[in-house]
């Protein structure tokens, strides 16, 4: 609307009534507003997506309800939120926030697509991630993909994929990462090949890349395989003297663990104390710190060191998170100290306002105190009273309750905690299974091994891995299986020499 003369005279002139520029002043604010929406701060989008998944809600209605609440969700944001959901396990949010930026006005690079790759992996298995990386657009197949891709065969011990594809990485020149490296260096200390650990780091010297942190710290930990205190000391000294970029706290942790596990207590000690100065003198305090610290004194058998790092955890921060008494218990459960173990959950419980923010693996950790100790009733009549408690199937005890009984051979009263975890949406991960499976296999015992599969397949396909246990079980009863072969095709699992080799000896053709 145009203003009159006079008032454009009055307005250059400054003589206009202050209320008529307050009121311009006021409609431009608003119509900026209302032309950029507000963007929701990650903290606030975080706490929503942690809630639905303790309500089993789907993560796609949050996202639409805060768009619809005229809120901006930026892509840094939704990547911060998949990555903190991924520490806590939670890899089907993730998935379905990664479902929704790809459908979304979002660009999507290769660094999303590696998140992708190791999401799928963890949430569905080694197949997946393949299928998934060999789909991706070849020019987003690059040193960040690969990488993931060498991660996941890392992460599953698959020795000959992972040398195989880091073979691919150097001929198409994306060796010359750290990450590609590390992954390799984590993998010979899982595989007890530390021998290797040195070679590997001196071609990384060699090549001039930077040694970080988590490099310093699979160097130690070869040394501590190795047997070698002395080498694994001089590895951290180096560390000090290259100003290593990464929190300090991590290379104390690493030197004390060995000196724990080889006895020496007093240097063990030393090096604890050292980081618990450099974490009461550190301008911004690391809660994960405190955790690992508390861990470290309970396997140190320092109960005093233990209570006394908690009073300082609760010091430093205003509110103390269940992770924190996850710590504290993980710590008092390793020293056996069933009295604290009480008194410290029910001061958890008591701060545990609402139902939904029931942490099921926080009674998991009494439930198995009390197993251990042969508690079965208490332990029984504990989990039934945290069930109406939490007003929800508590999954982790009954999973502490089905490892209690494979130990006592009790096959009926593990398949009937499992069908309890499964139908309250356990998913158990590969690494998880393996030791129920061998249990099946040194028992020769396939039937139950196949009613712990039918169990299985309830919340998610059998894979190559689970159908060579099941094999493998048969081979060891000398039973024949003669359908099997169709029932590992319908499944779409790749037939690969290994299973071929052990059907051949359970359903011959």
């Amino acid at each position: 609307m145009k203003l009159s003369t006079t008032i454009t005279t009055r307005i250059l002139t400054g003589k206009l009534h202050h209320r008529l520029l307050r009121h311009i002043s006021t409609a431009s604010a608003t119509t900026d507003t209302a032309a950029k929406p507000a963007t929701i701060r990650k903290e606030s989008l975080f706490q929503k997506l942690y809630e639905v998944g303790l309500s089993g809600g789907k993560v796609s209605d949050v996202l639409h309800r805060t768009m619809r609440a005229g809120k901006q969700i930026s892509k840094p944001t939704l990547i911060h939120c998949i990555k903190d959901l991924r520490k806590l396990g939670r890899h089907h949010h993730c998935l379905e926030i990664l479902d929704w930026l790809e459908k979304g006005r979002y660009d999507y690079s290769s660094m999303d697509y590696a998140l992708r790759i190791d999401i799928l992996y963890k949430l569905k298995g080694l197949d997946e991630a393949e299928k998934y990386f060999d789909n991706i657009p070849s020019d987003m197949q690059n040193h960040s993909t690969y990488g993931a891709l060498l991660h996941c065969y890392c992460t599953e011990l698959a020795t000959d994929k992972a040398l195989a594809t880091f073979r691919k990485m150097e001929e198409m020149g994306f060796d010359s990462h750290v990450l590609a490296f590390n992954s390799l260096l984590n993998l010979f200390v899982k595989v007890g090949q530390p021998e290797k650990v040195s070679e590997l780091i001196a071609d990384m010297k060699h090549r001039n890349l930077p040694l970080n942190g988590h490099t310093y710290s699979f160097w130690i930990q070869s040394y501590r395989l190795l047997g070698d205190v002395e080498g694994a000391e001089r590895v951290f000294h180096e560390a000090q003297e290259q100003t290593v970029v990464m929190d300090d706290w991590v290379i104390y942790s690493n030197i004390a663990s060995v000196f724990i596990e080889y006895g020496q207590s007093e240097k063990a000690i030393a090096h604890l104390e050292k980081l618990e100065n450099v974490m009461d003198n550190s301008d911004k305090p690391n809660r994960a710190s405190y955790h690992h610290l508390i861990s470290l004194y309970a396997n140190a058998g320092k109960l005093e060191s233990v209570l006394r790092t908690w009073s300082k955890l609760k010091s430093k921060f205003k509110v103390i998170n269940t992770q924190s008494y996850l710590s504290l218990l993980q710590a008092l459960s390793k020293l056996d100290d069933i009295e604290r173990l009480e008194q410290y959950f029910r001061e958890w419980e008591s701060n545990c306002k609402q139902s939904k923010h029931y942490d099921d693996r926080l009674p998991a950790i009494l439930i198995g105190a009390y197993l251990r100790h042969d508690m079965l009733q208490k332990a029984e009549v504990f989990l039934e009273d945290c069930t109406k408690k939490a007003e929800k199937i508590l999954r982790m005890p009954h999973v502490t309750f089905m490892n209690y009984y494979f130990e006592k051979g009790k096959t009926d009263f593990v398949l009937k905690h499992m069908e309890v975890a499964i139908n309250s949406k356990w998913k158990p991960t590969a690494q998880k299974l393996d030791p129920c499976f061998q249990h099946f296999k040194d028992q020769k015992d396939v039937d139950g091994i196949e009613k712990f599969c039918r169990l299985l397949k309830k919340v998610q396909p059998l894979d190559a891995r689970a159908y060579s246990w099941l094999l493998q079980t048969y081979v060891e009863a000398e039973e024949r299986a003669p359908d099997m072969r169709e029932r590992i095709e319908e499944d779409g699992v790749n037939i690969s020499p290994e299973l071929e080799e052990l059907l051949e000896r359970v359903c011959p053709n």
